[in-house]
């Protein structure tokens, strides 16, 4: 949920900035605020994406787990998949044959792998922290971000930024510095270092949502996309998000 806070004005410049401080203008691009993934709710997340992300809109949820896991190997057999994912054989089974028939994945003599393109379904995810002060919180949320996000960053008001910049824990870390002035102006004073993602579902979860645009979920969140055309939002708008 969105709280009223001095958080939201940080968080409402950076997004107004999503185009300028992350992306290229060919790169179709999906940014939204507040949005579950994983234990987590980062509280801004930018992903460009292939358009085959769009077919995710046709399986459910128990099909990225499935991608997910074939993502972190190079194949599996029918029945590691089905002990990994934790669900009954029939349902992988089910799952499995779609993700066949859409070209997600390829099936071998015995074992099943995922196609190259849906390896790198979202080439680039950003994730965003916002804090007025407690910087050091933020690294930590900055950090568990990693884990499904290539690059992470911290956004924080220009006085403390400049005192966050020199302080160790942000190199070491490899965690983004983005400065945020009284005008709302957005820099990135320090680059995020690029991360490999560990938790493969979160990413395919993520873009599961992209793929889904009015799925019902419970929080208010800011989310937008430039569908896919060149060009840059402008801002991002505030939705009040109903219960599933």
């Amino acid at each position: 949920m969105r709280k009223p806070g001095p958080e939201i004005r940080i968080e409402d410049a950076v997004a107004k900035h999503v185009p300028n401080l992350f992306l290229r203008d060919d790169i179709p691009f999906w940014a939204g605020g507040s949005v579950p993934i994983g234990a987590g709710m980062p509280d801004l997340l930018i992903a460009s994406y292939n358009p085959e992300v769009f077919a995710l809109a046709q399986i459910g949820l128990p099909d990225t787990q499935i991608l997910g896991y074939l993502r972190a190997v190079k194949n599996a057999r029918l029945e590691t998949i089905v002990e990994r994912v934790g669900k009954p054989k029939r349902m992988v089974t089910r799952c499995l044959n779609d993700l066949v028939e859409m070209d997600a994945i390829k099936s071998g003599p015995q074992t099943f792998a995922l196609s190259p393109k849906w390896r790198t379904l979202l080439p680039e995810i950003t994730a965003v922290e916002a804090k007025v002060s407690n910087w050091r919180r933020a690294i930590e949320q900055a950090t568990r971000n990693s884990i499904f996000a290539h690059r992470s960053y911290v956004a924080l008001p220009e006085n403390v930024a400049r005192r966050a910049f020199v302080e160790s824990s942000f190199q070491s870390s490899g965690i983004g510095i983005i400065s945020v002035a009284d005008n709302d102006e957005a820099t990135i004073i320090r680059r995020s270092r690029s991360f490999q993602p560990k938790v493969w579902y979160y990413y395919y979860q993520l873009a599961h949502l992209i793929a889904n645009p009015g799925k019902k979920i419970k929080h208010n969140a800011l989310h937008s996309s430039n569908d896919g055309c060149t060009g840059s939002v402008s801002k991002l708008q505030i939705h009040q998000a109903v219960d599933a």
